[in-house]
C-alpha cells in the first residue's frame, strides 16, 4: 500500500503530502493532485496537517 504520512507546506510545492519512503520515486513529497491520482491512502483530506513551525499534527 502506498502511504501518506501528513500534509505540510513546502516552500517550492506549496501544500503537499509527505509520503512514506516505500513510495519509491514519489518520496518524499507529492502535490495533492498526484497523491490522489496515484491512489495513496489515507485520502489526502484525511491526512493531519503539520506546518513547518509545528512539530505536532493539527486537527483539521
Amino acid at each position: 500500500m502506498k502511504r501518506g504520512l501528513f500534509r505540510t507546506i513546502d516552500t517550492f510545492l506549496g501544500e503537499c503530502a509527505r509520503v512514506h519512503e516505500d513510495a519509491g520515486d514519489a518520496f518524499p513529497y507529492l502535490r495533492p493532485d498526484l497523491y490522489r491520482m496515484l491512489g495513496f491512502q489515507p485520502a489526502y483530506e484525511d491526512l493531519p496537517l503539520v506546518t513547518p513551525n509545528l512539530t505536532e499534527p493539527r486537527p483539521h
